[in-house]
């Protein structure tokens, strides 16, 4: 039953989805705050992860799950997954726009980009429009040095 990859993975990220929506409940929520609450990201992240989970476990393709498995622990996607993981934990201590930048450029350098343009433009528009979209667009406030 389980020999498709993406029957594998699919479940292992609907798995995620779950695991995500149970540690959201903890999220304390302000009765004050007039913006979006705290829940409110998560929570959609939460339901994606289930959704678009739960449509590749149902159909999967034709991937093979050895093939799979050796493409995400190949040195590349351990070291996405590591500084994904940093990026993460610096969100208290690391302005936003700083700590997407420098995580966009590495995943960009470890992912084989070497133009000088790519590795110059993207991180700062990268960082740039997200920041905008967040605070100004949802007004939700991102960590930042000031």
């Amino acid at each position: 039953m389980l020999n498709s990859a993406d029957r594998v993975i699919g479940l292992v990220i609907v798995a995620g989805g779950v695991g995500l929506a149970a540690f959201i409940t903890g999220i304390e929520i302000n009765k004050l705050q007039s913006s979006l609450s705290a829940r409110f990201f998560p929570s959609i992240l939460a339901g994606a992860l289930i959704i678009f989970g739960a449509g590749l476990a149902l159909r999967p393709g034709d991937a093979r799950t050895k093939d799979v498995l050796s493409a995400i622990s190949s040195h590349r996607g351990l070291l996405i997954s590591g500084i994904f993981l940093a990026y993460c934990l610096a969100f208290p201590i690391i302005d936003f726009r700083l700590g997407t930048w420098l995580f966009t450029l590495a995943s960009l350098w470890i992912l084989g980009s070497r133009s000088w343009i790519e590795l110059l433009v993207i991180p700062i528009a990268v960082s740039g429009i997200v920041f905008v979209i967040f605070r100004f667009g949802f007004t939700v406030l991102l960590p930042t040095w000031t």
